[in-house]
């Protein structure tokens, strides 16, 4: 076993003993951090339970230094297909920024075909999405770096932990993105923490302050993962004006529909309602090929000259120009909690006080 697993067993067993369960015990009667976020944080060396999602490009190195330096853990993206130069680019400013833990995030519906680059240059953590790895795959991961995988239900935690993950991610259908969960987060959260045992489980999906980490941590999560949250930071490589919306949505704007699907056939995903979607619904909500406006360039990149086509799945990056707001704007439901865009050193031990001080 190795001695981070160890450790973790050893402090679970420790505070468990001094501890109330959060899954029966009041928000009063619980401090925090509660016995499974604290045997997490003390097996990771993290201040706060509080790990960022890996949001394809968006979630690129400065974001994942912030949180990291901050006292949560860290993650880059690699989206669909990033390019092996990049990825290694990216694990090495990472790990120049910071000394602490921090992850890499591999969507499973497409090959991890730059996996050993990223191991090769010392990615110290390894999250897989929309799926499980191969056994090579796990067999180079266990060798060189800690392991989480994302799940949305039991059988994927059996499966998960059947692998020897080092934490599972249980994600509901509250989340932003690509959302492979079909159940709410807190209809599953408590029977993936019962089969995970002594393994931490993270909750993702519609988590963006305080008051949410807090629910999240008193259902059983050893802590949470964020996305839309961080996404709507000064670090995140998105848009201004991408950021913007996010800042100004309410939960009744996202929607949850496979609108967007160039590029990732038929996966659902949770978005801002915006024109695209409008007209796509408006005539009937039909297949490729029948959507109005398909194939309508929207965007133009002022760096690379690259163009976004309307459907497709790239959201606004900082330096596309054209109709920003008809792009894939992904967001998840906890955006009734987002009006500023801070920075995410500053988040990370805000998003903790706010937990601290909720009822």
């Amino acid at each position: 076993m190795p001695t981070d697993r160890r450790e973790f067993l050893k402090q679970a067993a420790a505070v468990a003993v001094a501890g109330a369960s959060p899954t029966t015990a009041g928000p009063q009667s619980v401090a925090m951090p509660t016995p499974r976020a604290a045997a997490l944080m003390a097996a990771f060396n993290l201040k706060f339970p509080i790990f960022n999602a890996g949001m394809g490009a968006f979630a690129g190195p400065e974001l994942a230094i912030a949180v990291s330096n901050a006292g949560g853990f860290g993650a880059i993206g690699t989206g669909t297909a990033m390019a092996a130069d990049v990825v290694r680019e990216r694990v090495r400013r990472a790990k120049a920024g910071t000394n602490r833990l921090f992850a890499i995030n591999y969507l499973l519906a497409f090959d991890p075909l730059t996996l050993s680059i990223a191991l090769e240059a010392g990615v110290p953590a390894v999250q897989f999405a929309w799926g499980f790895p191969r056994a090579d795959a796990v067999a180079a991961v266990r060798a060189n770096a800690k392991m989480g995988i994302q799940i949305s239900n039991v059988d994927g935690a059996r499966r998960a932990l059947d692998l020897g993950v080092d934490y599972l991610i249980c994600q509901g259908i509250e989340a932003g993105g690509h959302v492979q969960a079909l159940s709410a987060l807190y209809d599953m959260l408590p029977a993936v923490v019962e089969e995970a045992k002594s393994v931490p489980v993270l909750a993702a999906g519609g988590i963006a302050n305080g008051a949410h980490v807090r629910q999240a941590l008193l259902a059983g999560a050893s802590g949470v993962l964020v996305g839309t949250r961080f996404l709507a930071t000064r670090e995140a490589q998105a848009h201004d004006e991408y950021k913007a919306a996010l800042s100004r949505a309410k939960a009744s704007d996202t929607v949850l529909s496979i609108c967007f699907q160039d590029g990732w056939p038929n996966a659902a995903g949770r978005t801002l309602r915006n024109r695209t979607v409008d007209m796509w619904e408006a005539a009937g909500c039909p297949a490729p090929g029948k959507r109005p406006g398909e194939g309508e360039v929207l965007t133009t990149n002022a760096v690379t000259g690259s163009s976004k086509r309307r459907y497709a799945i790239g959201a606004p990056g900082p330096n596309d120009r054209g109709k920003i707001s008809e792009l894939p704007l992904w967001a998840g439901r906890g955006v009734d909690a987002i009006r500023d865009i801070p920075s995410a050193a500053d988040l990370v031990p805000r998003l903790w006080r706010e937990c601290l001080d909720a009822t």
